[in-house]
């Protein structure tokens, strides 16, 4: 199912290139670092490329994500709960995970070693994951699905800084009706895409294997039932499809 190539190639050095770009842009940098980053995401398609800004603060299991470029908003995740908005509100959501999570993920899911700096290419059926690392950190992750690449440059630096401080700027709000017990089984999905109508909600997406997952939330009908909703399974590995039934066995 995977593939992994190792090498130390010219690329290391345009890493090091654009390390080198964010510093002269005028990043400070003070003795302590807990976690600040400054992230690049492109992402190109046939017929245009697009361009996202973000900063990034994370500590332990809190991360503010501010996006910058093109649009400003912000998202949040504490714990094992996400939210998100365009000011100072925010609000609970369904997962939220960029590349370096995706990327961290898969690694630590399928067991594969990063250890050595370099870029590494890992390939599913559906996708592929580049993953350079320099230092011990992951530096550039690149995607690809059909003909859409997206490259996200990952760049630390040291700053000191309170996550909660950071943290108590915004009003978290829980307006999510659906049940808790779902947002477990939303944990089994490397990503997924969301879309709501009709009171059915749609998640599709990857499970940590890299296998295409698809499932259905509503109050009529499906395969396990939770309160007062259903989830109906349309597709998922034989594995991934046992994970799900004992996430919610108790339920």
């Amino acid at each position: 199912m995977k593939n992994a190539n190792l090498s130390r190639s010219k690329s290391l050095k345009f890493l090091w290139l654009l390390v080198s770009f964010f510093y002269l842009a005028g990043i400070q940098t003070l003795a302590f670092s807990d976690g600040y980053y400054v992230r690049m995401v492109y992402e190109t398609t046939k017929n245009e490329t697009f361009m996202r800004s973000e900063e990034v603060y994370e500590s332990g299991d809190t991360k503010i994500v501010t996006v910058s470029i093109p649009e400003s908003f912000t998202w949040v995740k504490v714990k094992n709960q996400w939210y998100i908005g365009d000011g100072t509100t925010l609000y609970r959501t369904y997962p939220i995970k960029d590349l370096l999570d995706i990327a961290t993920e898969y690694v630590k899911a399928n067991h594969l070693d990063i250890s050595k700096d370099g870029t590494y290419k890992f390939s599913t059926e559906t996708f592929t994951l580049e993953i350079s690392t320099i230092n011990g950190e992951i530096v550039r992750i690149v995607r690809k699905i059909g003909d859409v690449v997206t490259t996200m440059y990952i760049n630390k630096f040291s700053k000191q800084f309170d996550i909660k401080s950071i943290l108590s700027r915004y009003n978290l709000i829980n307006k999510m009706t659906i049940p808790e017990e779902f947002f477990k089984v939303f944990n089994l999905f490397l990503w997924m895409n969301v879309t709501e109508k009709e009171g059915t909600i749609k998640c599709s997406g990857y499970d940590m294997e890299g296998k295409a997952l698809e499932l259905e939330i509503n109050k009529s009908s499906g395969d396990l039932k939770v309160g007062g909703y259903y989830l109906k399974i349309v597709k998922a590995s034989e594995k991934t499809l046992k994970e799900i039934k004992n996430v919610l066995r108790n339920n």
